[in-house]
């Protein structure tokens, strides 16, 4: 009897680490300038080279991560929840965000030169 609840007690913690980790979305760019867009999940997105184009604003309610990563990049995670975070990476960035009055507090900003066409 032990062992069938253990098992069953692995089976439901393997099911939740998975449903978690299907739930987020990894979104890459390549080495050229590229346009991404935000899917309808808690995303993942990464701008690698060139000057890229980042669009997180569709979906509301979400935990989305912008990398701008080399080179100009445009980010945009203002969708009305505060819970983004745009990381501009080397270049000069314009990040574009939800205020601290909005949401869950507002968006997070690293490396990013801009912020709301305000210089830093």
């Amino acid at each position: 009897m032990r062992r069938v609840t253990l098992m069953l007690a692995a089976i439901a913690m393997m099911v939740a680490l998975f449903a978690v980790a299907a739930y987020a979305a990894e979104i890459t760019g390549t080495l050229a300038a590229d346009d991404l867009f935000e899917s309808n999940r808690n995303d993942q997105i990464h701008g690698l080279v060139g000057e890229d184009y980042i669009d997180a604003t569709e979906y509301d309610r979400d935990r989305d991560r912008a990398h701008g990563n080399k080179h100009g990049d445009e980010i945009h995670v203002e969708d009305g929840d505060g819970r983004d975070i745009a990381y501009g990476g080397s270049g000069e960035d314009f990040c574009y965000g939800d205020e601290s009055d909005v949401g869950d507090g507002g968006d997070k900003f690293i490396s990013c030169e801009w912020i709301n066409d305000v210089e830093q």
